[in-house]
């Protein structure tokens, strides 16, 4: 029989386990920064809205961990020649939820330098005016390269959101969250714009829409404010819509 001290003993044991227990289980996660965390974010949004587009045969969206490598190994394609046909260079990383051409293209006969980098907005002044404004209220928050994936744009609760150009209703719902009521319009071949955070939907999928038509309502942020996430994406890469807008609303 165990005298008093050894069971005092064994029950100061037994409490000093139970600390050490409890203090490892409720031991604070390491937190992100900020900065970080809008980042990851950010990331997570632009796949998601990118897996909801549709893929044209000749195309492939990049999964995480795919390479340049491993994709032109996978469709039988020579790395150089895949290389080129999305003006990259052999040696260019890719990223998840990128939209890279798999297959020649039908001109094959304008073939530009491996490394060579796409035509941007600023050298042709058809595609500075390629889109109208969707709403007529001012920027609230401007495009950031690799930190933000288009602009906020002011307004008034219920004010009309329109088409930016003609296209084709791709997805209109609510299924991503950072979006709210959301809707995609693919234009053609390189252009998609997304219409975020809209308080009424007034198109559905596979709907045809001419550019200035009204499509939804403005809603609000998270902070209350009226504010439409407007996004413009040029072959699968998010790019500022400013530089695809006329100077000011109108």
């Amino acid at each position: 029989m165990y005298s008093c001290a050894q069971s005092r003993w064994r029950l100061l044991l037994l409490c000093a386990a139970l600390i050490t227990v409890t203090g490892c289980a409720t031991r604070p996660r390491p937190v992100s920064s900020p900065d970080a965390v809008e980042t990851e974010a950010h990331a997570s949004s632009s796949t998601a809205i990118d897996a909801l587009l549709p893929v044209e045969a000749g195309f492939y969206r990049v999964n995480a961990g795919d390479t340049l490598v491993s994709i032109a190994k996978s469709f039988g394609r020579d790395l150089a020649s895949v290389a080129l046909w999305n003006n990259m260079a052999a040696t260019d990383a890719v990223s998840a939820g990128q939209l890279l051409r798999v297959a020649p293209p039908p001109s094959v006969g304008s073939k530009s330098a491996p490394g060579a980098k796409p035509n941007t907005a600023s050298g042709s002044p058809a595609e500075v005016a390629r889109f109208k404004w969707p709403v007529s209220g001012p920027v609230s928050a401007k495009f950031v390269a690799d930190r933000s994936k288009g602009v906020d744009l002011g307004g008034r609760v219920g004010d009309p959101v329109r088409a930016a150009g003609d296209g084709r209703v791709v997805y209109a719902g609510a299924r991503i969250k950072a979006y709210g009521r959301l809707i995609v319009i693919k234009h053609d071949g390189h252009f998609v714009t997304a219409y975020g955070s809209n308080s009424k939907l007034l198109v559905a999928e596979g709907a045809v829409v001419k550019q200035g038509q009204t499509i939804a309502e403005m809603g609000a942020d998270a902070n209350g404010n009226a504010s439409l996430k407007f996004e413009v994406r040029k072959d699968g890469k998010p790019v500022d819509p400013l530089a695809y807008l006329p100077n000011s609303p109108g």
